[in-house]
């Protein structure tokens, strides 16, 4: 998505408006070079917007039977801070999340009235009992984790092939970045396990311009091996709004 958050993705035509020779093969130092520099604009152009707020529908699947709806507001500030609330149905309603750069995410639950830290090890698991995990809302920004390679262009499509940096703890040793040159970003990302086995699909559909930049208001993520499904589309966009730092506090998740 506009990779303002797990969700956006923002336009970069003329990045890819490649030569048909770009196909031809060139020395590895030097594609490697340029994809890596591809996946820094990616992550630059992401924070266009000072600040967003939006509504949200997260619907989940599993094997293909609609389970859930869930109801939410997102306020960012940058690409680091993120304030969700969730507003329906009533058994997660008044439930809070607020990110705070990659490794402090916290979570409030009502029923207890507590904050509890999400540790780094469980950042694989399922966010909400949906398809996409904590790891796909704290890696916002990609070129600080991953290593990129360009592997593919084929009509308004450019393929990077990503790789975690050394160091770097990634539930997926592999994800295929797809660029849609047509769209301006961002429209499908691929997740490959150990044995490489392509097991999650993440869609940027429904692409709308906001404030001067596209961006894609429906995305989903497939669970292959599961055949489970979760889409969440966005609504009532707004950006640029002057949001203050203080929303993004331990005392927020604890206002009622």
């Amino acid at each position: 998505m506009k990779n303002r958050s797990v969700l956006v993705a923002l336009s970069f035509c003329s990045l890819f408006a490649m030569p048909a020779q770009a196909s031809l093969p060139v020395p590895t130092a030097m594609v490697a070079v340029d994809a890596n520099k591809i996946l820094s604009e990616i992550d630059r152009r992401a924070a266009v917007f000072t600040d967003q707020q939006y509504d949200a529908t997260m619907t989940i699947f599993k094997g293909g039977e609609l389970k859930k709806t869930l109801e939410f507001k997102m306020v960012m500030k940058g690409l680091d801070k993120q304030f969700i609330t969730f507003t329906a149905p009533g058994d997660v309603a008044g439930m809070k999340v607020l990110l705070e750069g990659a490794d402090n995410l916290h979570v409030y639950t009502p029923e207890f009235k507590k904050v509890r830290k999400v540790a780094a090890h469980m950042q694989g698991q399922g966010f909400m009992g949906s398809a996409f995990t904590y790891e796909d809302q704290t890696r916002i920004k990609l070129s600080p984790y991953f290593d990129a390679e360009l592997v593919g262009k084929e009509g308004s499509e450019t393929t990077l092939k990503l790789t975690p940096k050394e160091g770097v703890v990634s539930s997926y040793p592999r994800i295929d970045l797809v660029i849609d040159g047509s769209k301006g970003g961002v429209t499908k990302l691929r997740y490959f396990d150990g044995s490489g086995t392509h097991v999650r699909t993440q869609l940027r559909e429904d692409w709308v311009k906001i404030d001067g930049e596209l961006m894609p208001t429906k995305i989903s993520m497939s669970d292959l091996k599961a055949g489970d499904t979760t889409v969440i589309q966005l609504s009532n966009v707004l950006v640029n709004q002057g949001v203050e730092d203080d929303v993004f506090s331990r005392r927020m998740l604890l206002r009622g």
